[in-house]
């Protein structure tokens, strides 16, 4: 694209530069922008061959034309735009012989909607909507994101969309949205979406991913509170947990640690409920729980459960010592009575 505009300067250079006047200065008018033409500039009113933006003006068109200078052939480049002022512009090539043909214009870089054909280089910066881009690719939407003190919804700014099959699905679509952070904030808000299971139309409706001023990231949730909220289940083959600012329960097993008695233990479950530091039902539900710290009391109730276990062996053979002995001293006394 670079290389055709460089083209067309280079052309309307040298046209200045040797400039005359054509006749009594006015380009003629011709009806078919076909035919074999010579060099010049002619105009059109809903000529036939014109470039496709005939809605302009009644249909009335500029054309410019170069030809090579070879009276058996029809080498052309024409240049073609309507007479709306700072309007669309196009253009395309004729290589035939003298035979009346109808190549397709192609749109260059202008105002308005444009079409562009075939594969686009760009060597340098590029920015829609605005100037002076910072970065290789920069899009700026320029409708307010906070019109008269209201915030409004993310708008989107990059859109991607692949063709469906006929008979089989529709138009595969995403774009991100971007917009105002909230009320009494400078920051910035980023929203992914994708067209849901039933849409059938162009407008994706199934939010994916947001990104918060704050480096906030909500999965299925668009105004995340922490880092990263998930609003699903996480599927990961493992998940490490930092204990900053968390003790780790081996202090059960130190000598001044006081092990609550079982009684004490069932006291504390018929008045809550619940285990003593282990939050309950209702402050779980509420709340949810936090991973690394409920990892941690759990463990410390293993840990207070193995304590008990250990000196319930110990009873168990102190006990059997003691039944030992009994049958020892019975044994004894039924052979003295024998």
């Amino acid at each position: 694209m670079k290389k055709i505009t460089t083209l067309l300067i280079v052309l309307f250079l040298t046209v200045t530069a040797s400039a005359q006047q054509i006749g009594d200065g006015y380009a003629p008018e011709i009806t078919d922008f076909r035919i074999p033409l010579k060099s010049g500039i002619y105009t059109g009113t809903n000529a036939i061959g014109a470039n496709p933006d005939i809605s302009s003006y009644g249909g009335f068109q500029h054309l410019l034309v170069s030809r090579y200078g070879q009276s058996t052939s029809n080498h052309q480049l024409q240049i073609s735009s309507s007479f709306a002022e700072n309007d669309r512009l196009f253009f395309r090539k004729i290589g035939t012989d003298l035979s009346t043909t109808n190549p397709s214009w192609i749109e260059v870089a202008t105002r308005g909607a444009n079409t562009f054909t075939g594969y686009q280089s760009i060597n340098g910066n590029l920015m829609v909507s605005n100037s002076n881009p910072q970065s290789a690719i920069e899009i700026m939407e320029v409708s307010d994101s906070n019109p008269l003190g209201q915030a409004v919804p993310t708008k989107s700014v990059l859109k991607l969309s692949r063709k469906g099959t006929p008979n089989y699905s529709y138009i595969e679509n995403a774009e991100f949205r971007i917009g105002h952070g909230g009320s009494g904030l400078y920051g910035s808000k980023l929203d992914l979406y994708i067209n849901g299971s039933a849409n059938t139309n162009t407008i994706p409706d199934q939010h994916v991913m947001t990104w918060n001023y704050n480096g906030n990231v909500g999965i299925g949730i668009t105004n995340p509170n922490n880092k990263l909220d998930v609003n699903g289940t996480i599927h990961s083959k493992e998940v490490k947990v930092d204990m900053v600012g968390w003790s780790w329960p081996d202090f059960v097993f130190k000598k001044e640690y006081n092990l609550p008695t079982l009684a004490e233990v069932e006291k504390h479950i018929n008045e809550k409920g619940h285990l003593e530091n282990i939050p309950s039902e209702d402050e779980v539900l509420k709340n949810g729980i936090n991973l690394g710290e409920m990892n941690a009391k759990l463990l410390q109730k293993i840990e207070e459960l193995t304590l008990y276990m250990i000196e319930m062996k110990k009873e168990n053979i102190q006990m059997k010592n003691k039944q030992f002995e009994l049958e020892n001293t019975i044994t004894q006394l039924k052979n003295k009575i024998n």
